[in-house]
């Protein structure tokens, strides 16, 4: 077969590809897919352990609170509509929204019960209920030019420091959600990890304008809206670490965040590249920086993983062996096989030994599948699935390393993965961490 022949075959397998995707979208779109809350991660099943023990009645609310930063657009908001559209900004749009867990009649017993069972009855929806803007900042913001703050943006930064005051956790985890989302999925998503995460910090939604149509991911606009959303969520992060009270910034980024992500932490470090990188950590205070399921080619990580480590305390990269979608990034767009699957992890720990770093981990969900009876697999397995849900919760809370979050050591040194006590064990490493804390005095015997 002629390399003309080939490319050909392969391009009018991806047009047909999109075509069926065309098709399968337009039949769906009917009604618009709602956000329900994910499954209960492991850790928690049957209230084994209780990341509510420590919350006092004022704090059983069914709402929760959620700050977000987006370079999407505003527009008019209509009844049921989103305030941010798919349309690209030239400023980052500052704010709070609130997050309902269920409808008028869900209580925090209700959602109490659903949080800690193995199997709900129902689905738990999640709805946008309000919003504030609170301010702008220009993309090009940098806390070394001193510019003075508006008095909207010492707002922004003041309620942050507010709720810090108030958190079990004094840090602030900032969501980079993956492509084919709006804004409602990733001011929900931070809110349901916040949520089973005991409520104890402060979460923060980065939006960028994805489109809600894989279709502009493939054919690359939505490619180009990841890259160039970097300098945003960079300043987001200047921001944050300027005129923010928080012990550690952790940024969680899954599949195409990984790409806005990677770039935002390599454009930073560039930026202070005349600090060591002692000073760097201290400045900007990151704390575990996760890659899930990333569709971030391995020759791109390469280039940009020694300024995310430099800035991290900890960089953690989570694989499996069966992710449909980084198969297809893989095989019909640009940049070789990703980061996030298990076929690039022996080239992965090649790259991070030649580059010397030393705070890098990977997690593979499908390694001793054997062992458990199942494999962990899919695009969305690291909130979906419990057991993987589990170690991403307990990781956000404590910034443990992986051996002491309950996961076991696999041969290749730095890669970690879930024996079949898993369970058992992680919920003993969340009780020497936090003890009383999430457990409640009568459980801690």
């Amino acid at each position: 077969m002629s390399l003309y022949t080939k490319d050909f075959n392969s391009k009018f397998a991806l047009y047909l590809l999109m075509l069926l995707l065309s098709i399968s979208l337009y039949a769906g779109c009917s009604a618009p897919p709602q956000f329900v809350l994910m499954e209960t991660p492991a850790i928690y099943h049957e209230a084994a352990v209780d990341p509510f023990a420590h919350l006092d009645e004022t704090q059983h609310e069914t709402a929760l609170s959620v700050f977000y930063a987006t370079n999407r657009t505003p527009q008019q908001t209509e009844t049921g509509g989103l305030p941010y559209g798919n349309d690209k900004g030239q400023r980052l749009y500052l704010g709070h929204s609130v997050l309902r867990f269920g409808d008028e009649n869900f209580s925090w017993s209700d959602l109490y019960l659903a949080s800690t069972s193995k199997q709900r009855e129902s689905p738990v929806h999640i709805s946008l209920e309000s919003f504030e803007e609170l301010a702008t900042l220009p993309e090009s913001f940098q806390a070394k030019d001193n510019v003075p703050l508006s008095a909207e943006q010492k707002k922004f930064a003041t309620e942050i420091n507010a709720q810090l005051a108030a958190a079990e956790d004094k840090e602030i985890m900032v969501y980079v959600h993956g492509t084919k989302v709006d804004f409602l999925n990733s001011v929900a998503m931070t809110a349901e990890i916040d949520h089973f995460t005991g409520r104890d910090f402060v979460g923060v939604a980065f939006s960028w304008p994805s489109h809600q149509n894989i279709l502009y991911y493939l054919f690359g606009v939505d490619v180009t809206r990841a890259r160039d959303s970097s300098q945003a969520l960079r300043a987001l992060l200047e921001f944050l670490a300027e005129h923010t009270t928080a012990k550690h910034i952790n940024l969680l980024s899954y599949s195409a965040g990984g790409r806005v992500a990677s770039k935002a932490l390599h454009e930073l470090r560039t930026s202070y590249n005349s600090l060591d990188q002692d000073a760097v950590k201290q400045k900007f205070r990151l704390g575990s920086v996760i890659f899930a399921a990333a569709d971030v080619p391995l020759r791109t990580f390469q280039e940009r993983l020694p300024s995310v480590s430099a800035l991290a305390q900890q960089v953690v990269v989570t694989v499996s062996d069966h992710d449909p979608a980084l198969l297809a990034a893989e095989k019909y767009m640009d940049g070789g096989v990703r980061i996030g699957e298990e076929s690039a992890v022996t080239e992965e720990l090649a790259v991070v030994e030649s580059l010397g770093v030393e705070n890098f981990e990977v997690i593979d969900l499908s390694l001793n599948q054997e062992g458990r009876g199942f494999d962990i697999i899919g695009h969305h397995y690291w909130y979906r699935h419990p057991w993987a849900s589990s170690d991403i919760v307990l990781l956000l809370r404590t910034n443990l390393p992986s051996h002491l979050r309950g996961l076991s050591s696999a041969e290749l040194e730095g890669v970690f993965f879930m024996s079949p006590e898993y369970p058992n064990e992680v919920r003993e490493a969340t009780r020497q961490e936090l003890g009383s804390r999430w457990f409640g005095g009568e459980k801690e015997k």
